[in-house]
């Protein structure tokens, strides 16, 4: 047990002692944790920050509710960064630029097509390459527009409640007025029906004191008339009596004349006395009987008609308001990429830039070191050949091999999973020769600053690591915050993603390759001439 306790305590002062291995265990880890950490950030939705936010180009060229809904609701989602854009022209500008992965459009007419329940849509421009930026925003945009669809199907719900409350109310006042003219005519039915009786009897009664008058009219003129032909009469009996009274007189006169011989007369007949009844009519006047005038009876009088019934007239109730129009997301790709994407048109190059640089690691720096300190690079320099020419050809070795490599990996990914190669494939050499030359340089500088062979894993794998992973070689970089983005410029690994990139998945042509490969020959350049000045000073230090 003590011998073990010892060896332990052995090794614990050796590991203790190697502090470049202490830096590797601990400084490592942690660096591969914050880079994947920060830039797989958007995988797991944006920071409160708003630093893993995407950034949205909107152009409304409809102006109206709609637009102004959904840019105030965009512009507090955490997880875009809203940038109003002027035309459409713009937003597929920035998209094609590659200043931004999405851009939305809500078109002319948009609002006025839901509002007349027609479908419509908003455009999201899109870029291949930013594959889930592009599910990201569209996930935000499909969530925005079902609640903006719940919210006007509640508010259509609401107004049409609202609208057949109006009606009902507006129904129950037409019952309640048709019951009312129901009861008036009902009541002015009645109220004829008596008047038409009243007056009936009244005609009735005015017919009977006609006739009555009249009669008694006829009766008194009938007693005129017949009282005029009886003074004729009168006159003529008042005549006879007074003749009657002279006849009796002369009798008288005669008798006496007679004398003695008034016996002899024979005596006048007699005359006949007018009868009592004559006398009496001829006395008080003729009293003629009055006529009774016949009975009235008026002919039935038409019966009044019958009031209309009244009933709820057909009501035409008024069209609903149509519900709100379904609103669609149309993609539009402006990258000239395909819809969908090969994955290993993303891994097969960033994992052969990750290896190239992995190898000229192992291959510059541990070779430049492993020379030195055998004395090679001695007994080279002791020829008649320079120190430049030495590191020369074995960089230029280097850089030929990894070329290679890369030429071999790119072939094996079309061979093996059918990566994209673009639309002219020798295109493809530009930005490998830059890749190429860049990590060959860089392996210099490697090689110049560790001061032993065991530094250069430590050291190298550290910055390779990060260099490749803010770079965009294991995921796309635009899963990384905007400063990420913007540090990550630094780095070669960068500008050969965005090329191959460029080239392969958004299938553009030589422009896309310039100025990438002129980028990473820079940094190149500025890799090789610092890494040849440390070298130098480096060789020069250890005589």
């Amino acid at each position: 047990m003590r011998a073990f306790l010892a060896l332990l305590a052995k090794d614990l002062r050796l590991l203790w002692r190697d502090r470049v291995g202490l830096i590797f265990l601990a400084v490592a880890p942690v660096a591969v944790i914050t880079v994947a950490g920060l830039s797989l950030a958007n995988l797991y939705g944006a920071d409160p920050t708003g630093q893993t936010a995407y950034e949205l180009p909107l152009a409304d060229e409809d102006g109206a509710t709609l637009g102004r809904e959904i840019r105030e609701r965009l512009a507090s989602d955490p997880a875009v960064r809203l940038r109003p854009v002027g035309t459409p022209e713009e937003a597929e500008r920035l998209v094609h630029d590659k200043q931004a992965g999405t851009a939305l459009l809500i078109p002319k007419g948009t609002q006025a097509a839901l509002d007349a329940g027609q479908p419509a849509a908003i455009v999201l421009y899109t870029d291949a390459v930013k594959y889930l930026e592009r599910l990201n925003v569209r996930v935000r945009l499909l969530e925005l527009r079902d609640a903006l669809t719940s919210e006007r199907g509640a508010t259509a719900h609401s107004d049409a409640q609202a609208e057949r409350a109006r009606l009902a109310k507006e129904i129950d006042r037409l019952r309640s007025e048709i019951g009312a003219a129901r009861r008036k005519l009902a009541a002015a039915f009645d109220e004829a029906e008596r008047e038409r009786t009243k007056a009936a009897a009244a005609a009735q009664a005015g017919l009977t004191r006609q006739l009555n008058a009249a009669a008694d009219d006829y009766a008194a003129r009938a007693a005129r008339e017949l009282d005029q032909q009886l003074g004729s009469l009168r006159a003529y009996l008042d005549t006879v009596a007074s003749r009657r009274r002279d006849f009796e007189v002369w009798i008288a006169e005669l008798r006496r004349l007679a004398g003695s011989h008034a016996d002899q007369i024979p005596p006048p007949p007699e005359l006949p006395e007018p009868p009592a009844a004559l006398a009496q009519l001829l006395a008080t006047g003729p009293v003629l009987p009055k006529p009774q005038p016949p009975a009235v009876s008026l002919p039935p009088l038409p019966p009044l008609p019958r009031p209309p019934v009244l009933d709820l007239p057909l009501i035409e109730l008024p069209s609903p308001p149509p519900l709100p129009g379904t609103l669609g997301i149309e993609e539009r790709d402006v990258s000239g990429g395909p819809p969908s994407i090969n994955t290993f048109d993303q891994n097969v190059p960033g994992f052969s830039v990750t290896f190239l640089l992995l190898g000229m690691l192992l291959g510059v720096s541990l070779g430049l070191l492993d020379e030195r300190d055998w004395g090679t690079l001695e007994r080279l320099r002791a020829m008649p050949v320079g120190l430049g020419r030495v590191l020369g050809a074995k960089l230029s070795s280097r850089f030929l091999v990894g070329f290679l490599q890369m030429v071999v990996l790119f072939a094996a990914g079309r061979l093996f999973f059918g990566i994209s190669l673009g639309r002219e494939p020798w295109l493809l050499l530009l930005p490998t020769a830059g890749i190429v030359f860049a990590g060959t340089a860089f392996g210099l500088v490697v090689a110049a600053l560790a001061t032993t062979r065991e530094a250069v894993l430590p050291v190298g794998s550290i910055v390779i690591v990060t260099m490749a992973a803010v770079g965009g070689c294991w995921w796309p970089i635009d899963l990384e915050p905007h400063w990420m983005r913007r540090v990550a410029l630094a780095f070669p690994t960068t500008w050969a993603m965005e090329a191959y990139n460029d080239l392969m998945i958004r299938r553009r042509g030589l422009e896309a390759a310039l100025r990438p490969a002129a980028v990473m020959a820079g940094f190149g350049l500025l890799y090789l001439v610092a890494g040849a000045l440390l070298f130098r000073r480096r060789v020069q230090r250890a005589r």
